[in-house]
């Protein structure tokens, strides 16, 4: 085994070598940020149902366990993918008696993020080698990680990172595929971007891209020839994809409900921030949020798009083309161009849906890909390491930055914890900043182990101790003459968590006026 592991580590490149180990570095500091910031979103109860579906089918209760995944807004996917996890935490309860609804315990999923969104980098690592030098895709690499849009949701029980993960996955098995197209493969891309769709379905436009790039594909396998694309390959892939969803459709009906019904229902309810961002959403995210980085990223990816269209005819004329690879990448490229056109269309003029810093998190990987086409075009030869060494600068000066802002959040869940308070009887108020008619009480953790005693005295007041949306009534609180035993900014007071849902009114009222998360003791 270390014969064939050292055998391997020969064979790498001296840039790969220190790409791994970068990367290895990257992979330690996002451990060292995860214990805390669980369930601060109200999304991440959905894993809690995951759990408890697991629960019922250790228990033999197989129908239960379908209620429960199917209970999950429309991500069944999602709980069925969380059981890994999920075991590891049954695991330590059966084995150290630890409380899995406690933070000591949930940082097994967020172990488990911080896997996943590795994996996405060394997924995009052969994505992008695809049509890149090596070294100019260590540095796409590099950016894409240095990026707070792909960090920023390692602490939350989330799914986008997984469903991302399952998308690039499609998208490498399709970049492989031979000239002569092995069916296979295509059966397994469309089961892929199934369990993609179906883990989170707000990434709907990425089955849709994966036919884009498998068209382009066997159009450009077949130009050459002067004859028409295959259509077999499409069809395959396709079918694989709504395989899985009538699968999902089938075990739905066996509980007693509708996937598709559920599908429907989510999709109608994304309308919770602006719908005047459709067109600059992206734009204010990348300013607001990924500072110089992210705007010299749209700027790039501008260019690589442009210089994609104005090519992009001359792949249609036979005998023109100089590689399928190359049509792939403008596929591509102008495909999620397309794909956030489109999406910004429905949120601007249909008002159907909103866009969402998780949204973004789909294209991220694509708005890179661009800023590389133009940084291929851009470099020569003897600029190339250059312009490398400038990027993988730059990346790590983003990255290091994210880390210390990161550091400092803190979230009302985490800190009564730190405190000790972890039941109801140890509460004697909460209140808000905010209209508390629809706002959602955060729960307690609980012990960290089962059954363990807790000390009811003394009692403690709690401020903001919700989900403070909506904002827009905003009220300070009097304090006077009561005894502050912990306080700390409240966590949506973090930039980027503040287009989760917000419209720029509303960061404008989150940035300006006081929310802290206050203990009193009474």
């Amino acid at each position: 085994m270390l014969a064939r592991l050292r055998h391997w580590w020969q064979r790498l490149s001296r840039s790969q070598r220190w790409a791994l180990l970068a990367g290895f570095v990257a992979t330690i500091v996002r451990l060292s940020l995860v214990g805390k910031g669980t369930m601060a979103f109200i999304d991440e109860r959905r894993y809690i149902t995951a759990m408890l579906g697991l629960r019922e089918l250790c228990a033999g209760h197989g129908l239960a366990f379908l209620q429960a995944i199917h209970s999950m807004g429309a991500r069944p996917g999602d709980g069925l993918w969380r059981v890994i996890p999920g075991l590891g935490q049954a695991v330590l309860l059966l084995g150290f008696g630890l409380n899995p609804n406690s933070p000591p315990s949930l940082q097994v999923p967020q172990v488990f993020n911080v896997l996943v969104i590795s994996l996405n980098a060394l997924l995009l690592y052969k994505i992008y080698r695809r049509f890149f030098s090596v070294g100019l895709a260590l540095m796409g690499v590099a950016l894409y990680s240095s990026l707070v849009n792909t960090n920023v949701y390692l602490r939350h029980l989330l799914p986008y990172d997984h469903a991302l993960f399952f998308f690039l996955w499609a998208l490498w098995v399709l970049l492989s595929a031979p000239e002569s197209g092995r069916l296979l493969r295509y059966v397994l891309v469309g089961l892929l971007g199934g369990i993609s769709y179906a883990v989170y379905p707000g990434y709907f436009m990425g089955p849709a891209l994966l036919l884009l790039v498998g068209t382009a594909q066997q159009l450009a396998a077949r130009a050459g020839a002067g004859r028409a694309g295959r259509i077999w390959p499409l069809v395959v892939q396709l079918g694989s994809f709504l395989a899985v969803l009538v699968l999902f459709e089938l075990s739905a009906r066996v509980s007693n409900t509708s996937y598709f019904a559920s599908s429907r229902y989510i999709a109608g309810t994304i309308t919770q921030g602006s719908f005047a961002e459709g067109f600059s959403f992206i734009g204010h995210y990348y300013w607001l949020v990924e500072s110089w980085l992210g705007v010299g990223l749209l700027l790039l990816f501008t260019a690589g798009l442009v210089m994609c269209l104005w090519t992009l005819p001359t792949f249609f004329k036979p005998n023109t083309r100089s590689s399928i690879i190359s049509v792939e990448l403008l596929s591509m490229v102008v495909g999620a161009f397309a794909a956030w056109l489109t999406y910004a269309c429905l949120v601007a003029v249909g008002h159907k849906l909103v866009f969402y810093g998780r949204i973004l998190h789909f294209f991220a990987p694509f708005v890179v890909l661009g800023a590389l086409v133009a940084l291929q075009a851009a470099s020569q030869r003897r600029r190339a390491r250059w312009l490398v060494a400038v990027g993988l600068v730059v990346a790590a000066g983003s990255f290091a930055h994210f880390v210390r802002d990161y550091r400092r959040v803190e979230y009302p869940c985490d800190v009564v914890y730190q405190l000790g308070i972890l039941d109801s009887r140890q509460l004697v108020a909460s209140q808000t900043n905010v209209c508390e008619s629809n706002v959602l009480t955060y729960r307690l953790f609980g012990p960290a182990i089962r059954n363990q005693p807790i000390r009811l005295t003394p009692r403690f007041r709690l401020v903001n101790f919700a989900y403070l949306y909506p904002i827009a009534c905003y009220r300070p609180l009097a304090l006077d003459s009561v005894r502050v035993v912990a306080s700390a900014p409240y966590f949506m007071k973090y930039m980027p968590y503040q287009f989760e849902g917000h419209s720029p009114a509303e960061r404008v009222i989150l940035q300006s006026h006081k929310f802290d998360f206050k203990v009193v003791a009474e």
